[in-house]
């Protein structure tokens, strides 16, 4: 009786273990606590999903009035259009052999683009020791251009501010950063400086990091 009873058991939680594995970002924007998504209700949640699953127009109305818009979704990744000037993505990360975790990032224009990304573990527990790329303007400095055009030196003078945008790409673990400067830069020095700023860095995820993939 007690080997026919294990053995029940032993099947059962065979049977819900792919169930967990498989668990989309879908089920975890389900369940993402009210205060990082105040606008957008649970049964807003899942009409937005199921619409988008059908093909359908995934547009709903927000709890402050105008309309989010759930723009992509996949297996791992989800980017929701909260406002006319802000957005949300969520990406599910391969933390270690056994265990993923979610990173978050709002971005909001205003008009210029500024990214937060912030990590969560499965069950929406903050993670503190995980930290987004650590970025300087002198990144998106091309200095083989800079230098034969003689700019590098003088390119601290169109950084008077930065502002970085973050963008997943939906079917890899790759994280693009764009800056402002091209956007943001005086029009007087726009046309030297253009040509020696790169327009994007590449980061990879891998083994619990970014990695830059930036020569």
């Amino acid at each position: 009786m007690k080997n026919r009873m294990f053995l029940m058991f032993a099947v059962g939680l065979l049977s819900v273990m792919p169930e967990i594995k498989a668990q989309s970002i879908a089920r975890y924007f389900f369940q993402m606590p009210t205060n990082l998504l105040p606008t957008v209700s649970l049964d807003s949640r899942k009409d937005l999903v199921d619409f988008y699953k059908n093909d359908k127009a995934a547009v709903m109305s927000s709890v402050i009035g105008g309309e989010v818009v759930l723009k992509e979704l996949s297996d791992d990744f989800l980017l929701l259009q909260t406002s006319e000037s802000g957005d949300l993505q969520m990406k599910l990360l391969q933390y270690n052999d056994t265990s993923r975790i979610i990173a978050l990032v709002h971005t909001v224009a205003a008009p210029l683009k500024d990214s937060r990304i912030t990590f969560y573990s499965t069950s929406w527990q903050p993670i503190k020791d995980i930290i987004a790329p650590t970025i300087s303007y002198m990144d998106f400095l091309d200095k083989e251009k800079g230098q034969a055009l003689g700019l590098a030196d003088r390119f601290n003078e169109i950084c008077l501010r930065i502002f970085i945008s973050y963008k997943f790409n939906q079917n890899s673990y790759l994280l693009v950063a764009r800056s402002s400067l091209k956007d943001d830069v005086r029009s007087e020095i726009k046309k030297d400086f253009e040509p020696v700023i790169r327009d994007s860095l590449v980061f990879k995820w891998q083994n619990g990091k970014f990695i830059s993939q930036n020569m």
